[in-house]
């Protein structure tokens, strides 16, 4: 899953992103103390969907890097790394919408509006549960990248709003100004991130070691030059475990 700064191309066509230089670490490790030596076979997938059900079909030398979050529901279909990343998740919307202070405030401060969601993931879990709950009249629609969320409601006059990560929204607005916002007393802090094996995969062991052994692989300092290579001072202290 092309998704900067976790896992993506550059210009020079090189895999780089947090996500590459962790299991690049992760190699390192393994390599120095169990005198192994492994390399990685990266193949392109263009929605988190489809990672995630390559990972089901449990070939045990899959790893997914789809900036995954970690749940109850999808432990029982999948096995996670420790967690390498903290998320926070926003809600977002065009900066002329009316700042939304409660879910009790959705129906009135995007009333006419759509929320847009990726499929299969967390956030469209969600969305689905607010909608349940508090506006049941929401719209939705379905993107197929989180950067577009943040674009399409950049680029239009108050038609959208939805949730995003804090690194694809730093990320957007990296590259350019934009007219939105966040609306932060619903903003989503409670996630963690971790990388994505099959269940019973042999490789869970060795990843729990490399990153639980002694302080943890957070508390190192390749973790924080990893971080400090890829992320901005925006973001870095959101993100840290």
């Amino acid at each position: 899953l092309n998704q900067y700064p976790l896992a993506y191309e550059n210009e020079a066509g090189e895999l780089t992103g947090i996500e590459i230089d962790l299991v690049m670490a992760f190699a390192e490790w393994l390599q120095r103390t169990k005198g192994i030596k492994l390399s990685f076979e990266f193949e392109k997938y263009e929605s988190f969907a489809s990672v995630y059900e390559r990972l089901t079909k449990g070939n045990v030398n899959d790893l997914g890097l789809a900036s995954a979050a970690i749940t109850k529901e999808r432990q029982k279909q999948v096995a996670f790394t420790p967690p390498y990343m903290r998320n926070t998740s926003l809600l977002v919307s065009n900066i002329d919408a009316p700042t939304v202070r409660a879910y009790s405030d959705m129906p009135k401060s995007f009333a006419n509006m759509t929320a847009l969601v990726m499929r299969g993931t967390t956030l469209e879990q969600h969305l689905m549960m607010v909608k349940k709950q508090h506006y049941e009249k929401m719209r939705v629609s379905y993107v197929e990248h989180p950067r577009d969320i943040v674009k399409q409601i950049a680029q239009t006059n108050n038609q959208y709003y939805g949730y995003v990560d804090i690194l694809t929204y730093w990320a957007v607005l990296k590259e350019a100004p934009a007219n939105v916002k966040i609306h932060r007393s619903v903003t989503l802090d409670n996630q963690r991130f971790g990388l994505v094996l099959p269940l019973g995969s042999d490789w869970k062991k060795a990843w729990d070691e490399f990153m639980e052994g002694g302080f943890g692989f957070a508390a190192t300092e390749t973790y924080y030059n990893i971080l400090r290579k890829h992320l901005g001072y925006e973001v870095i202290e959101s993100v840290t475990m």
